[in-house]
């Protein structure tokens, strides 16, 4: 092969790349943008020092969650209402931790695949939402009260 053919086939190559990761930075920079400003009021309003966790769900609005730790080493989650509103800040000691409200799900439903669990805020209190496959491969959505975990609501068989 000519060193004009490789050049034109390299060219391409980068080209596409390029694309690629353009595509891909495009995708994800609404959610890229919206952890920065989360983190952001959760330093502000909560004393967010280090983060470990970040979360978002789209119930009756959007709700973004910032886990971590504050300038007191307490894990907090801070929760942060996407069109402004109050911002919550939850010891994570005080209720049911990621794993323990995804535990119940596998231990009661054996699910195929967990899609998401994020803490989010239902009916006017905190709560772990859970959307997942089941074996039959429909999509089903669990509810759990952050505190007690109780089940708040189950959609099943979508």
């Amino acid at each position: 092969m000519s060193n004009r053919i490789l050049l034109t086939i390299l060219g391409i190559v980068v080209v596409l790349l390029l694309i690629l990761f353009g595509g891909i930075h495009h995708a994800t920079s609404p959610v890229t943008k919206a952890k920065a400003q989360s983190v952001q009021i959760a330093r502000k309003y909560a004393g967010l020092k280090t983060t470990d966790g970040f979360y978002w769900t789209n119930l009756d609005q959007t709700y973004y969650t910032v886990a971590g730790k504050n300038n007191h080493d307490q894990s907090v989650y801070i929760i942060v209402p996407q069109k402004g509103g109050n911002v919550r800040v939850l010891q994570q000691n005080k209720g049911m931790s990621r794993n323990q409200a995804l535990g119940r799900i596998w231990a009661k439903h054996n699910p195929k695949k967990v899609i998401s669990a994020a803490l989010s805020v239902f009916n006017g209190r905190p709560a772990w939402v859970i959307s997942y496959m089941n074996q039959k491969g429909q999509l089903c959505y669990e509810t759990l009260s952050f505190k007690s975990g109780k089940v708040l609501q189950a959609i099943e068989n979508i």
